[in-house]
């Protein structure tokens, strides 16, 4: 009896992802659609939270999205589009296969080099993270339309998200004495200083 694999709920489909994505169309998306998930799991659900997420998935997979998450549907689709090419841009170029990692090849192009690779992987992950941001402050400044809005750097308190960004500030130089950079600045060690060690003392163990 065959065994019927069902595919986990995403945010967004092959359509939509391909609108948003510079993968041309006529791509074949077996290699991609692994990493819709996986984009969503890493880029999305902490940004936004768990409780909005799993309203959108629900109401995406439902076919029942409010005017509103629609809305924010459309402002997040381009960040998790190119956050799923981000994913899966080094499977891409290299293959994992019963021989190890190997390269791949086309009768009709040549593969990019390493150096290739990892120049487009670093300017769509600077893509990636200005879409970030401006989701982000699409979700700030629209809070009271997304009660359910709260992400992993909040802290629930009476059902209310309360920003904890002041703890990462405090510790990573928010205020002097905490700062590392503060300390070493003010205590940084002179180079010329010569290391001394304490005099020996000729004993005499018979």
């Amino acid at each position: 009896m065959a065994i019927e694999i069902v595919k986990p709920w995403t945010l967004i489909n092959e359509e939509y992802f391909k609108t948003y994505s510079p993968v041309p169309v006529n791509f074949n998306m077996d290699n991609i659609e692994p990493y819709f998930k996986v984009a969503e799991k890493i880029w999305i659900e902490p940004l936004i939270g768990t409780p909005l997420y799993e309203e959108l998935l629900e109401q995406v997979n439902t076919n029942t999205v409010t005017e509103t998450n629609s809305t924010l549907l459309l402002v997040l689709y381009p960040y998790l589009s190119f956050s799923i090419v981000y994913e899966c841009l080094p499977f891409l170029s290299y293959h994992i296969s019963e021989v190890g990692i190997t390269k791949g090849k086309s009768d009709n192009s040549d593969s990019v080099s390493i150096n290739d690779v990892n120049y487009i992987n670093t300017h769509v992950r600077s893509q990636v993270e200005v879409m970030k941001v401006q989701l982000k402050k699409f979700l700030d400044r629209n809070k009271e339309f997304y009660p359910l809005y709260c992400p992993d750097t909040c802290e629930v308190i009476n059902d209310e998200c309360t920003e904890c960004d002041w703890i990462i500030e405090y510790y990573n130089g928010g205020y002097r004495q905490h700062s590392w950079d503060y300390f070493y600045k003010k205590n940084k060690p002179n180079p010329r200083l010569q290391v001394y060690r304490t005099r020996r003392r000729n004993t005499d163990l018979m």
